[in-house]
């Protein structure tokens, strides 16, 4: 049997494609893509942004997919290219500076991303994590009481233990008012 691609006269291999058309269908998503376009970005760290973006959302062994595209994030259709892509961002980034979706439910997409320090990104996470039992941040149950922590320059500060869960919020709150960094707190 011949392969269907028009006027390839190959043995059929896999799908009804010859062994040369089935690889490029796997590779490029495309048995007849004949050749693909570089657009020279491959070790620019850009490229590593974009590519761990489509991790995050699409591959399913990835260690962050359940908080991207477990939660239905997306990445734009213009984005899946790493050209379009790096042709958005080079303007905007600066070494140093991490992706962050303005809204954190909404997709990869122009109108949703910009360019912020990791400072900036962590306060821009959601309430709360997947792992969060106690149901306000900074908090958690440890040793029969309520333990309250909080990030501040990448370091864990510990802000003591408390009987009441509301109390332990209210301390995690005080500390974020006296950082006064734009953090999200839990009830003030």
């Amino acid at each position: 049997m011949k392969c269907s691609i028009n006027n390839c006269e190959n043995k059929v291999e896999a799908r009804g494609w010859c062994n040369k058309h089935y690889l490029r269908w796997l590779k490029h998503g495309d048995p007849n893509i004949v050749k693909i376009e570089s657009h020279g970005y491959t070790n620019h760290p850009l490229y590593v942004v974009w590519a761990n973006m489509k991790q995050r959302c699409y591959n399913k062994n990835n260690t962050q997919y359940k908080d991207y595209g477990g939660r239905g994030i997306a990445v734009c259709e213009e984005w899946m290219s790493a050209k379009a892509f790096i042709d958005w961002a080079l303007p905007l980034w600066k070494k140093g500076l991490e992706l962050d979706r303005t809204d954190n439910d909404g997709n990869y997409c122009p109108e949703n991303c910009r360019f912020v320090t990791s400072k900036e990104n962590v306060h821009n996470q959601r309430l709360l994590q997947e792992n969060n039992t106690s149901g306000y941040r900074g908090v958690d149950f440890y040793c029969q009481k309520w333990r309250v922590q909080i990030m501040i320059d990448s370091k864990l500060k510990y802000l003591g233990y408390f009987d009441s869960i509301t109390l332990a919020a209210l301390r995690y709150d005080a500390e974020a008012y006296l950082l006064n960094d734009g953090r999200p707190r839990n009830l003030l």
